[in-house]
């Protein structure tokens, strides 16, 4: 499985913040993006998801151009964004049950149960999410993002709120999407976990994918220097919409 982007640009009134980008991705691999703040990872992210539309180019699945019109298409895609999108005053199972059914995935009661323990919510599921934790929703969320079995599933910042404990079982989680041959885009700042577990590091800077490299033989400190030096010499341009 491979995904495409050629010419992705996107622009907010006079502001152009994704300008002629390209980028490819595959399967089996978690890709993290890198850049400063107001670079536009978010709105890439929204846009390879079907939440904006670009100004410019197109992106490809496989090969095939991807349509977010076509139902098929949206399904491809799990998301996990900053704003969680739960609904508060329903139970963690109430809201995947919600979803469940939304996304007509046809799951029984007891794989949304599987769901739930997956991501360390075995216990929670009977409670309702406004008493949950940030990371507890974070993770409720991330459960709501595979329910559909998306071949693409892109992250904005998911170590946001997640103790020790919850950063080590996403990472373990991401392992095994990865094995299974998930296709995994995912933005961050703070790079101890990713390290251990993504394949490829992009910069998006400019409006455009800087530069990358790969997590081969890289140490943390490597990884760290590198993204540093490289942000520390390319100024962006003034802040726009993330």
């Amino acid at each position: 499985m491979r995904l495409e982007g050629h010419g992705i640009s996107k622009s907010f009134g006079s502001s152009r913040v994704l300008d002629g980008l390209a980028i490819s991705l595959d399967g089996g691999q978690m890709v993290c993006l890198l850049g400063r703040n107001g670079a536009g990872k978010t709105t890439l992210l929204r846009v390879l998801s079907g939440l904006l539309r670009p100004s410019a180019g197109e992106m490809r699945l496989d090969g095939e151009i991807l349509d977010f019109a076509d139902d098929h298409n949206r399904q491809a895609v799990g998301l996990v964004m900053h704003q969680p999108y739960l609904y508060e005053h329903l139970t963690g199972m109430e809201n995947l049950r919600f979803y469940s059914r939304l996304y007509q995935t046809g799951l029984e009661e007891k794989e949304l149960v599987s769901h739930l323990s997956r991501v360390g919510l075995g216990k929670s599921g009977q409670k309702p999410v406004r008493g949950y934790s940030r990371g507890m929703k974070q993770r409720l969320t991330l459960a709501r993002a595979l329910l559909h079995d998306p071949k693409i599933l892109l992250l904005d910042e998911p170590y946001t709120g997640l103790d020790l404990a919850g950063s080590q079982l996403l990472n373990k989680l991401l392992l095994e999407e990865q094995e299974q041959g998930r296709l995994i885009l995912a933005t961050m700042h703070e790079l101890t976990y990713a390290h251990q577990i993504a394949k490829r590091f992009d910069l998006l800077s400019r409006g455009k994918i800087a530069e990358s490299v790969t997590n081969k033989n890289l140490s943390l400190q490597e990884l760290e220097a590198w993204a540093a030096s490289f942000l520390d010499a390319q100024p962006n341009k003034k802040a726009v919409p993330a």
